[in-house]
């Protein structure tokens, strides 16, 4: 009889015990599960935190460099108001009344907006960054000469520089710049942001 209830105290023990391990590994396949979670949680902070330093890095550069344009102007409107292209045409930098786009700032934006095409490969790639493309709107309206300047040692992929000046070439008639009563060339330069959200 004794060996008897030492046997079943025995049974009853290990039942407790599998029973105990089996609860063990709930908890652990539980604790497994929301260390997964905080793992995936962690990565993805990690992930969003790096865009946001790298955006905020990459707005920084561009303030740098639409600040060094504008001194690069400066400096090139203090030699005169206007330059001579390459057909021997004066182009004038700073006009009596500069180019307007039809409809203003708003419209043009507008524009750039329903025109602008994020080339797939540089999406792919995670390009982005502001171009700036200078051009010449000429006397009668029509934009000429368009190029995205290098100017400011930008770092910008081609295909988002080639997308730019696309758009900019194929844009309708400005309203000309004038300068002492008569309808002139005129140079003017826009940035073009590309940015993946």
């Amino acid at each position: 009889m004794k060996l008897s209830s030492q046997a079943l105290i025995l049974l009853l023990s290990i039942a407790l015990i599998q029973g105990c391990n089996f609860k063990t590994k709930e908890a652990t396949a539980e604790e497994v599960a929301a260390k997964e979670k905080v793992k995936t949680d962690s990565i993805e902070k990690a992930a969003i935190a790096e865009r946001t330093i790298k955006r905020d890095k990459l707005e920084k550069e561009i303030a740098d460099k639409a600040e060094r344009r504008r001194l690069a102007v400066v400096e090139k409107t203090s030699k005169g108001e206007s330059y001579k292209d390459a057909k021997g045409k004066t182009v004038y930098i700073k006009a009596d009344e500069m180019p307007v786009y039809t409809g203003g700032d708003a419209e043009m934006m507008k524009y750039l907006k329903d025109n602008l095409k994020y080339p797939d490969d540089a999406k792919d790639s995670g390009e982005e960054g502001t171009v700036f493309v200078d051009f010449v709107v000429d006397k009668t309206g029509k934009v000429k000469d368009v190029v995205a300047n290098d100017a400011v040692n930008d770092d910008v992929d081609s295909l988002l520089k080639n997308e730019s000046v696309r758009v900019v070439s194929s844009m309708p008639n400005w309203k000309p710049a004038r300068n002492k009563g008569k309808t002139v060339d005129a140079a003017y330069s826009i940035p073009i942001k590309f940015q993946l959200f």
